[in-house]
């Protein structure tokens, strides 16, 4: 009876230790990286743009520890990317890591002196990747730098929210001394601005001044120009 209970007491701590390997085994396996799951706004980067540029920085996770995944390195290795506007990571469990990568926003783009580059939202400097496309209102001419990111960035952030003027200026010159001019459609006069001062009120006397002469009858392609650039009036030239 002794002999069958040591026997049996054995049998029970053979059991203890092989559950106790199983669970650890099993653990170890829940303590891996599976998946990471991807989150991304902007129309630069793909999920697996993001994917591949992980992996080329070493710091894609799958198949990784979890305790050996440093989120704070994703988010900072991500934010490198210069299509990147931040990066939030965070572990979900054992084996899932959550990655959110806002991508920056382009306004305006510029063609200047031979070199040609974006302005985003936070009116810094974007490069452009080949390939690169994005639907936004083009600057040409003589532009510096600083003048695109304040006065020019300024004034597309407003033409983007008037619903009247955001459909008709396809693009944006910039002359000798800072004179802006606007380009509107094919066969539709372009808008002399002058300085980029008080371009609310200038374009309120363009609006009135076609809608007066199409009360008339009057066909605005009749005019190249329309300068808004004198107190009070608008100046027609054919």
């Amino acid at each position: 009876m002794k002999k069958a209970l040591r026997i049996g007491g054995i049998l029970l701590a053979i059991a203890a230790v092989i559950a106790a390997l199983i669970w650890t085994s099993a653990d170890k396996s829940d303590g891996i990286c599976r998946r990471v799951h991807i989150t991304t706004s902007g129309e630069f980067l793909s999920i697996s743009d993001i994917q591949n540029y992980l992996r080329q920085q070493h710091l894609y996770p799958v198949g990784m520890s979890m305790n050996s995944i440093s989120t704070q390195s994703i988010e900072d290795g991500m934010s490198k990317n210069d299509m990147v506007r931040s990066a939030q990571c965070f572990k979900r469990g054992d084996t899932i890591i959550d990655l959110y990568v806002e991508q920056r926003k382009p306004v305006l783009r510029v063609l200047s002196d031979g070199e040609t580059y974006f302005v985003d939202a936070d009116r810094k400097r974007m490069p452009v990747r080949q390939g690169m496309k994005s639907d936004v209102i083009w600057v040409r001419g003589h532009i510096g730098e600083q003048m695109a990111k304040e006065e020019i960035a300024d004034f597309v952030v407003w033409l983007n929210d008037n619903s009247f003027w955001q459909p008709r200026i396809r693009s944006i010159e910039i002359r000798e001394g800072k004179q802006v001019v606007l380009r509107q459609a094919e066969d539709e006069p372009l808008i002399l601005l002058g300085r980029m001062t008080d371009y609310e009120q200038k374009l309120y006397k363009v609006r009135t001044f076609t809608e007066e002469l199409k009360a008339q009858g009057v066909p605005i392609p009749t005019y190249k120009e329309l300068d808004a650039r004198f107190d009070g009036q608008i100046v027609g030239r054919k």
